[in-house]
């Protein structure tokens, strides 16, 4: 009976995958498929327009995330960071606050670079995001001059 029970739980798997249906016919299946198949570094990040002043030393910054050139809607920004790395002075960041996707496929931040640094200068602008259908994180980064 041991014998039996063992034998029954070993061939119980490839049972099942014999019954259940194929869906290489099935075209929603390929789509579903298709997606899955894109890689985070087919994405990237650019600057949407120029920054505007906000008052009090922030900047209102706007980027877009591409995938083949097109905006991508949805997307779930986890990590943003703004930074002096573009002058050399990367340990030197500054508040950034994300203000939401708007309109969509544009993701727009509130930067507070005044109170880091008093003038004009370059700033780096990081960002991770997890897009649907896509296994990795999505990163990417643009470099924008901001006024205190």
């Amino acid at each position: 009976m041991k014998s039996f029970l063992i034998g029954a739980a070993i061939a119980a798997p490839f049972i099942l995958v014999s019954v259940l249906p194929s869906h290489a016919e099935d075209t929603n299946a390929k789509s579903v498929m298709a997606g899955s198949n894109a890689s985070a570094s087919d994405y990237k990040f650019e600057l949407a327009n120029a920054p505007r002043l906000s008052g009090a030393g922030k900047n209102i910054v706007a980027v877009k995330l591409l995938h083949d050139g097109k905006p991508v809607t949805g997307a779930i920004i986890i990590q943003s960071r703004a930074d002096m790395g573009p002058i050399g002075m990367a340990a030197m960041t500054a508040p950034i606050k994300p203000l939401g996707e708007q309109p969509p496929g544009t993701y727009r931040f509130e930067v507070a670079n005044g109170s880091v640094w008093k003038k004009a200068d370059d700033w780096a602008l990081s960002f991770s995001a997890k897009v649907q259908g896509v296994a990795q994180t999505v990163t990417g980064k643009v470099v924008v001059k901001l006024t205190p």
